[in-house]
């Protein structure tokens, strides 16, 4: 798992080309005027989800995990809690490979705040818990670039 800020993000180009149009597409996109849903970069192999809201109670927010695609979660606009954790130290449930999800299930974690500008990105082995409410923060506009790690 790593968190910066999107200014920073030139440092990954290094993990390959996906990673450095993914960068490259987050910095020149305005997050405020694309509609909510799904943005097709390069087809599968990069994609974004564009999502506005106010997070969601700790209840209502579920840990994930995935196997093929990395999460890049760049907070555009607001405050979001995030939870992390090593995926070996986590319960993993049944892989689900129309969706490229593990369900996870954990009491060990590490919680982070992403404010606006910052992304988290996570890998497959990254068990990550997104979109928790922050008390008192405004809207969240944020956007997932999915980027696939294999083919």
């Amino acid at each position: 798992m790593i968190l910066d800020s999107l200014e920073s993000s030139s440092r990954y180009d290094a993990f390959g080309p996906r990673f450095a149009h993914a960068f490259a597409w987050l910095k020149s996109i305005d997050p405020a005027s694309m509609p909510n849903g799904k943005v097709e970069i390069d087809g599968e192999n990069l994609y974004a989800l564009v999502m506005r809201d106010h997070g969601k109670p700790l209840a209502e927010a579920k840990w994930e995990a995935h196997e093929k695609y990395a999460d890049i979660q760049y907070v555009a606009a607001g405050t979001e809690e995030m939870r992390w954790c090593a995926l070996n130290l986590s319960f993993p449930g049944e892989y689900q490979p129309e969706k490229d999800f593990v369900p996870i299930e954990t009491d060990v974690w590490t919680s982070i705040e992403v404010i606006e500008g910052q992304f988290a990105l996570f890998f497959p082995q990254d068990a990550h818990r997104p979109s928790i409410l922050v008390d008192g923060a405004p809207a969240v506009t944020k956007v997932v670039v999915k980027v696939r790690l294999d083919a």
